[in-house]
């Protein structure tokens, strides 16, 4: 892809999320549940990293909710996200939790920090939105230090395509009619032109994330028993049934 071509494919994806995060939920407007669930699995997952002075790196942060997390673990985080709506939102909630985080508008496929820098790396909902998802794991390994952790978490969310716009019609006049919002044919008429440059725009899978860890180069890629951390599905319903999620991690 010609630089002039991908800068103007990123500008459309910042200009959505811009919108979009006025209205983008943290995990507390979910429930109490979701926050507790989602908190001692970011937790349990870096309890064995140990030391002073550890530094954690949420990319795609969107409001902050990850790097809430981590923080309140004791690490200096930075969050970073290619919209400046959500990292003015992000820096309001810090604010507001008296929590230290440095965020950061920024570029996941070509992040401004040197090789080895953090200790920790967490990403959740961002995989499925790249041009380039397998240059941006290969730079989140990069700036891992040694023996540093990634965790990352998406899900095979069936973003809606051509072929199945008639359920976008049906999702888009339930959802206006239950709680007023456009937010689906939104998201449809802004993704629409970038659906064949985005290669995982449907969702992403355990296998998918997988693949692409191991391509980078982590080693002992693991996945979470999704059972076992999370009672409810933290995505809700959808037509079919909540859609599947998961949470994978590896060490450099």
């Amino acid at each position: 892809m010609a630089v002039c071509g991908r800068d103007r494919l990123k500008n459309r994806i910042e200009r959505y999320w811009n919108w979009r995060s006025a209205s983008y939920e943290l995990d507390l407007a979910k429930s109490i549940e979701t926050v507790k669930n989602w908190e001692s699995t970011i937790k349990g997952l870096v309890s064995h990293v140990r030391g002073k002075g550890l530094r954690a790196l949420d990319v795609g942060t969107g409001p902050g909710q990850l790097a809430f997390y981590l923080a309140r673990e004791g690490f200096e985080v930075t969050g970073i996200d290619i919209s400046p709506g959500m990292i003015q939102r992000a820096g309001l909630k810090a604010r507001e939790l008296g929590l230290g985080v440095d965020f950061k508008t920024g570029d996941a496929e070509k992040l401004p920090y040197e090789d080895n820098t953090f200790d920790v790396v967490v990403t959740r909902n961002l995989v499925w939105t790249l041009p380039n998802p397998e240059v941006a794991v290969k730079e989140w390994r990069r700036v891992l230090k040694p023996g540093g952790r990634i965790i990352i978490s998406d899900g095979y969310w069936r973003n809606t395509t051509w072929s199945r716009i008639h359920h976008l019609l049906l999702k888009t006049i339930k959802g206006f009619l239950k709680t007023r919002s456009l937010i689906p044919c939104r998201f449809f008429s802004h993704y629409a032109s970038l659906i064949h440059t985005l290669p995982l725009y449907e969702g992403v899978t355990l296998k998918d994330a997988g693949r692409l860890m191991k391509k980078a180069g982590f080693q002992q890629v693991l996945s979470c028993d999704i059972r076992k951390h999370f009672g409810v599905n933290p995505y809700g319903e959808s037509r079919y049934s909540p859609p599947p999620f998961f949470i994978v991690y590896g060490n450099k």
